[in-house]
């Protein structure tokens, strides 16, 4: 990726207020517990991981903690190349931490735990979430800005307005979690995510940078990617892709992402089974909106979801699922989208049908 500043220097992004605001309230606190979603994604771990660097910054010592798992190859090379350092929640005494903030989600989300007994103090994302629970009245500081490509680039605004030059562990960091929400500072973008950038880019490792983006991965992933675009349907400009039961929630995003690099696709609508819980992904070309298609495709489906520009995702929960439930859930999600694109149903191809 090239070094080349993509705007000019900004000396400080809009936002400095919230810094300052988030530095006041940290100074009143011991120690911070930060929290993501239960399987974060780079952006999460990213912005996690800056937060923690901004509370060192005002000499409060922090934890970062899950409830899931790292599941994709580069998330977890993420955590292996820069050394995050990541607790299990359940391990943690949740009374020991006198401030808890979430970053990257909010509490309403389906795929997010709020641990029992937890006041939420701090809430930094970049998703819209019809479901949300906390807004700026209920929490200490609330700073959800849905017009930023990343949450990374919320967190890297803090740290420039505070003048913290950034470890190249923490810059590396949060340049990756606003690379994968951004694909690469080509969708979603705002003038934050590119100050952001620039102010990063001089720390980054990029030895790690690349070795993070570009894991081996074993043979049960291929495995796993043959059969999911084995159950690829096209319609004209739609694709839907309902994988079924699946081992993992990223297998849903990564071929969300995929399919919609294929020639003439508007929007792709992606699903699938994990445990309990039926994940979707929704992705649609630039200038598209996904938040609005997610939320027309789950209708009536229950559940909850969140997004922004050509990207959302969601999960409704199917306790005790058998197969037939799982058909009929598929089919309503198919017909939703097909009339919220504007799609007649009936017509679909498959992969291999295609002459061209």
């Amino acid at each position: 990726m090239s070094t080349t500043p993509l705007a000019p220097p900004a000396a400080r992004p809009a936002g400095d207020g919230r810094a300052a605001a988030l530095r006041e309230l940290l100074r009143s606190r011991k120690r911070l517990l930060v929290l993501t979603h239960n399987n974060p994604d780079p952006d999460s771990l990213g912005g996690a991981a800056g937060l923690q660097e901004f509370a060192r910054s005002v000499g409060v010592a922090s934890r970062l903690a899950i409830a899931g798992k790292i599941l994709r190859a580069e998330n977890q090379a993420m955590v292996r190349e820069l050394g995050l350092v990541l607790d299990r929640v359940e391990d943690l005494q949740i009374a020991d931490f006198d401030c808890v903030a979430f970053v990257d989600t909010q509490p309403g989300f389906g795929h997010t735990i709020v641990p029992a007994g937890v006041r939420v103090d701090i809430v930094i994302d970049h998703h819209v979430c019809a479901e949300g629970r906390l807004g700026a009245a209920d929490c200490a500081f609330f700073d959800v800005r849905t017009d930023a490509g990343a949450t990374s680039s919320i967190v890297g605004g803090y740290l420039l307005a505070a003048g913290v030059t950034p470890s190249s562990q923490i810059a590396t960091a949060l340049a990756y979690g606003i690379r994968t929400d951004t694909a690469d500072l080509s969708r979603n973008v705002s003038p934050l995510d590119l100050a952001v950038w620039d102010y990063l880019s001089p720390h980054i490792d990029r030895q790690k940078l690349a070795a993070i983006t570009n894991p081996r991965l074993p043979v049960r992933y291929f495995e796993a990617l043959k059969q999911a675009l084995s159950k690829v349907r096209l319609y004209d400009g739609v694709t839907l892709c309902s994988l079924g039961r699946t081992a993992s929630a990223e297998m849903v995003a990564e071929v969300a992402d995929m399919l919609l690099r294929m020639e003439g696709v508007r929007a792709v609508f992606c699903g699938g089974l994990v445990g309990a819980q039926y994940h979707v992904s929704v992705r649609t070309e630039l200038g598209g909106d996904a938040w609005a298609l997610i939320r027309a495709g789950m209708d009536g489906a229950g559940g909850s979801c969140g997004g922004h520009g050509s990207v959302a995702g969601g999960a409704i929960p199917m306790e005790g699922a058998d197969t037939r439930a799982l058909r009929r859930l598929e089919r309503r999600l198919e017909r939703n989208v097909l009339h919220a694109m504007g799609v007649a149903g009936g017509n679909a191809a498959i992969l291999g049908d295609r002459d061209d």
